[in-house]
């Protein structure tokens, strides 16, 4: 989440009339990542069970407080309705542009502040999604993401233009726009893991569980009565496992979650 963020900020620092990427990667930003702490935050509620009840400890405050970010953001519906309207650009016709490096100066962003009219905002051009991918081919499990993510955009050809009115159904556009998220996450934290010299080890176990993920939201779309014998056919194509590697996975548990046991001291 940490990785998406910090990319995330370089885009849209470096907006411009011509670079608006930023459009994508903020509604992810407010919604997939907001929605991705709220997971976790349950999942260590489930940890540390009833001691998240006592009183004057930062869990208590979270319990109240965190659930409150994916709305205070705009709702899922909201945020989707805008991503969703990006997928063609993104996915079919990506554009030349620099390559943006970590954004740290104290430049100006005053083109946040005059943005100027939302017409055209389908049009917003990407670069390829692909380049960021490649450079991390080799990882096994960026390599069956990877088969995921071509299996999604096969189910997105074969669908054609019955696809604007299937996701007039909003429980399906949620599904298939949950998919193409996956996408984008995907790349702006191998963007970011590059710039912050995150190991493949780590990359690869963070690979597991997005290959996981996205297989759930497979099985999710591939339940709706809505869909074609051709996208159903595709679907399936997108439902994989990731590639084990015990080994890996204790290490990078040893070296780099255990080695932070008793490490942080709070301030008095």
């Amino acid at each position: 989440m940490k990785l998406f963020g910090l990319r995330a900020t370089d885009y849209m620092r470096v907006a411009n009339e011509n670079d608006k990427r930023y459009l994508l990667y903020n509604p992810i930003m407010k919604m997939k990542v907001a929605m991705q702490g709220e997971k976790v935050h349950e999942q260590l509620f489930d940890i540390i069970a009833a001691k998240g009840f006592e009183k004057d400890t930062y869990f208590e405050q979270a319990v109240v407080e965190l659930r409150g970010f994916p709305k205070l953001e705009g709702t899922s519906h909201v945020n989707m309705a805008l991503i969703i309207k990006l997928i063609p650009s993104y996915m079919f016709m990506p554009a030349q542009f620099e390559e943006v490096g970590r954004i740290t100066d104290n430049r100006n962003d005053d083109f946040l502040f005059r943005q100027g009219r939302t017409r055209g905002y389908a049009k917003t051009k990407f670069h390829d999604y692909n380049i960021a991918y490649n450079s991390v081919a080799h990882l096994p499990n960026v390599k069956v993401y990877m088969e995921q993510i071509q299996a999604y955009k096969e189910f997105l050809m074969v669908s054609g233009p019955d696809l604007a009115k299937q996701m007039q159904d909003f429980d399906y556009l949620l599904a298939v726009g949950e998919l193409f998220t996956m996408v984008a996450y995907g790349q702006l934290i191998i963007e970011s893991a590059k710039i912050e010299g995150v190991s493949d080890e780590i990359l690869n176990q963070m690979f597991d569980v997005f290959v996981r993920d996205f297989s759930a939201y497979a099985v999710e779309l591939y339940g709706k009565p809505i869909n074609t014998e051709a996208q159903l056919e595709k679907i399936m194509k997108m439902i994989k496992r990731p590639v084990p590697n015990q080994a890996e996975f204790e290490k990078v548990l040893k070296e780099e979650v255990y080695s932070l046991v008793n490490v942080y001291i709070q301030n008095p």
